[in-house]
């Protein structure tokens, strides 16, 4: 909110998808902060609002006009190239269209028009600027429009007034010697047009075709949305030093409750979490909570239980974590609870809470599942409960323990148990770190993936050598093929929707699918491709195992603990939440992929020309195994939708719209409308595709041979 204050932002700065308009002004360029927030725009991370319903409608400072009322809808959001969504335009604006003064610089002196401390019309051309001040010196001119605010404005010079700034007299800033100088504010200055651009010595009278009453309504916002200071307090979107204050999303009904007991009573839950498949794309972790009320007559003391499952970032302790979430949830306040769980992890967690170690401190982004302990901290404090954890021991024979743990194992396949809500538990922040879609919930600065710049652009420009079966050509496209993805610039669905959306509606999914929208991630996790992506990651595992099993032969040195460290690094693990395996596979390679090498005293530059082998190898695979036949999918349904080369490579017309510009308007999504072919036309065009011009050559020899043959014996039978 500060940088929104400061820079005249009218919207909050996460929702500026273009930073142009601030970046060069100086006071942004000293700003740690504002440069920070632009240059995420250009990285899959986002900062997110935790409650997006709860926003206000106008996103602005308490007490603050936001620059759109002072501006049309259509100037508002040409400056901020911000989507519809963003911009609301004013019941009642100004049909008069002004430009903050703090656009000027030395080189263009304008008019402007502020108001003084009495809130009277102040106007003046712009003599020199202070830009790091964000000051300037006028020529004060004066008028008369208080008293006839429904004329045009009609200014003169001013006679010397109690505001005059003494001004030495300099040529180069104007040839006629000012009367009066007064010094203000850009921030709160607009700029006024006038028929007169230049003072001469025989201006006597400077006209605007505008009336006060016109400026009014445009000029008196703009200056009292800076009038106040900033009043950060009343911000439903500061968090308070208390963390009770924080927002949570209370919209838990469709979990199942505790059996209500009297106000301040001891609510007992036995907790436990299930994690399966971890490492596949079919993970999945359940959790569970049951209340026992000792000697309450309920079958061995069960008086209700729950399930549920939560996604993304697995691990048994999440699982874990998420129960006590569910069970504190639907806990009523100023109880006193005790959690039993056989998780000891849960436990330390559990015990950190008490000294709000998440909600206000720096172990909160470097704390695994962080979202999730801050809303237990949260929900502690805002209901007042007193949470005492104690350990019991897993698969003892523990009835209540093995209950809540047959529980969690039911829900994975469970078409009644509820996913915990993204919402409810990433709600004790107002704002939220993202990646892509997932929120993040692991240190995004752990060490176990740290990018070696100097690798990552070695690899890039690695060539692979040239023989019989990769040609010059061949290295050409697996050049341009790893710098596209790389920089996240294949022609992918969602790209092409962008760059040529008369012939890529926004219908389209991906081609071998159907199911999801295809971008980069989708590329690297699609169900048909997924199995194939999984061997071949495998196989760049594998490849760097035995070369340091060399090495440590070479030095006679055991490389157990070198394969122990590469194996458990987390890029080897495909999914949505995991980062680490995405850079990965677009090229930016680990510096613990070079230490290993090093520690088995191979040279650095070696160890980088083997890395760098290995990795062009994998990309060579995924073009080959997973790029082409998606490409083959896509060129079959372009086929179909007559979308030739010719069609692509061509510019859109310019004098027709998108909309009126679809090839295949009146057609529904083409996921039934692609003919099949003749296979055998089909085994070709795949072949070509895919490079293999060796074997159509060698069929073309084989039948050639098998003619030949024929025509011997034709020529044989005739002698």
């Amino acid at each position: 909110m500060l940088i929104q204050f400061r820079f005249l932002i009218p919207i909050t700065p996460l929702k500026v998808d273009d930073w142009s308009l601030w970046t060069n002004m100086n006071i942004f360029k000293c700003d740690y902060i504002a440069c920070t927030l632009a240059s995420m725009v250009s990285t899959p991370f986002r900062l997110q609002y935790a409650n997006s319903a709860s926003l206000c409608p106008d996103l602005t400072l308490p007490g603050h006009t936001p620059l759109y009322t002072c501006m049309s809808p259509h100037v508002f959001k040409a400056c901020l190239k911000l989507s519809d969504q963003y911009v609301r335009p004013p019941s009642a604006t100004s049909s008069v269209v002004l430009l903050p003064g703090v656009t000027t610089s030395q080189k263009n002196q304008h008019w402007l028009v502020t108001l003084n401390d009495n809130g009277a019309p102040l106007f003046g051309k712009q003599l020199s600027v202070q830009p790091k001040k964000d000051t300037c010196v006028i020529v004060h001119w004066i008028s008369d429009c208080l008293s006839s605010p429904g004329d045009v404005i009609h200014l003169r010079p001013c006679p010397g007034c109690d505001a005059h700034v003494p001004f030495p007299s300099a040529s180069k800033y104007t040839a006629v010697q000012p009367r009066c100088t007064f010094k203000f504010s850009l921030l709160r200055s607009m700029i006024l047009p006038t028929n007169c651009e230049r003072i001469r010595q025989s201006t006597s009278e400077v006209l605007s075709l505008h009336t006060w009453a016109d400026l009014s309504l445009t000029v008196i916002p703009y200056y009292r949305r800076l009038h106040l200071s900033p009043d950060f307090s009343s911000s439903p979107f500061v968090v308070e030093d208390d963390p009770t204050l924080a927002p949570l999303v209370d919209d838990l009904s469709f979990f199942s409750s505790p059996v209500p007991l009297p106000s301040g009573s001891h609510y007992r839950y036995y907790t436990d979490g299930s994690l399966i498949n971890l490492g596949t794309p079919e993970v999945s972790m359940g959790w569970s909570w049951v209340q026992i009320i000792p000697d309450a007559g309920h079958l061995n003391s069960v008086a209700t239980y729950a399930h549920g499952t939560i996604r993304n970032w697995p691990s048994s302790t999440r699982a874990e974590t998420a129960a006590i979430y569910a069970a504190l949830s639907v806990t009523p306040a100023d109880s006193a609870v005790t959690i039993y769980t056989d998780s000891q992890a849960a436990i330390d967690g559990l015990r950190l809470c008490a000294s709000s170690s998440y909600t206000n401190s720096r172990l909160f982004y470097k704390t695994t599942n962080f979202e999730l302990w801050a809303s237990i901290e949260c929900l502690v404090h805002t209901k007042g409960l007193a949470v005492s954890p104690v350990k019991v021991k897993g698969h003892d024979g523990n009835y209540w323990n093995e209950f809540a743990d047959s529980l969690a194992n039911s829900a994975h396949h469970s078409d009644t148990a509820p996913l915990l809500p993204v919402d409810a538990y990433t709600s004790s922040h107002p704002v939220r770190l993202v990646y892509d879609t997932v929120v993040c919930e692991s240190n995004p600065r752990r060490d176990d993936y740290v990018v070696d710049w100097k690798l990552t652009w070695f690899t890039l420009n690695f060539s692979p050598a040239h023989d019989a079966s990769f040609l010059a050509s061949h290295a050409a496209r697996h050049y341009t093929f790893k710098f596209k993805l790389f920089l996240d610039d294949l022609p992918l669905l969602e790209k092409l929707k962008l760059t040529r959306s008369d012939l890529y509606i926004d219908l389209l999914t991906c081609r071998s699918c159907r199911d999801r929208m295809e971008d980069l991630m989708h590329l690297i996790l699609c169900s048909k491709r997924r199995s194939v992506m999984l061997q071949i990651l495998q196989s760049y595992q594998n490849h760097l195992f035995s070369k340091l099993r060399e090495a440590g032969d070479l030095a006679d040195m055991d490389p157990t603990p070198m394969l122990r460290k590469l194996s458990s690094l987390s890029c080897w693990t495909i999914s949505s939440s995991n980062w680490s395996s995405y850079a990965l596979i677009r090229g930016c390679l680990p510096a613990m992929f070079i230490d290993l090498f090093v520690e088995l005293s191979i040279p650095r530059q070696s160890a980088i020309k083997v890395v760098a082998a290995i990795h062009n190898n994998f990309i060579q695979k995924l073009r080959r195994r997973i790029w082409n036949p998606r490409t083959y999918d896509k060129n079959k349904w372009e086929d179909a939708m007559n979308i030739t080369l010719k069609l692509k490579t061509s510019p859109r017309p310019s004098n027709l719209p998108a909309t009126s510009y679809v090839p295949y308007s009146s057609l529904p999504p083409p996921t039934h409308l692609v003919t099949s072919r003749d296979s055998e036309v089909n085994w070709i065009k795949h072949s070509m595709i895919q490079g293999d011009y060796i074997v159509l050559f060698l069929v073309s020899f084989i039948l050639f041979l098998f003619l030949f043959i024929l025509c011997k014996l034709y020529r044989v039978n005739n002698t």
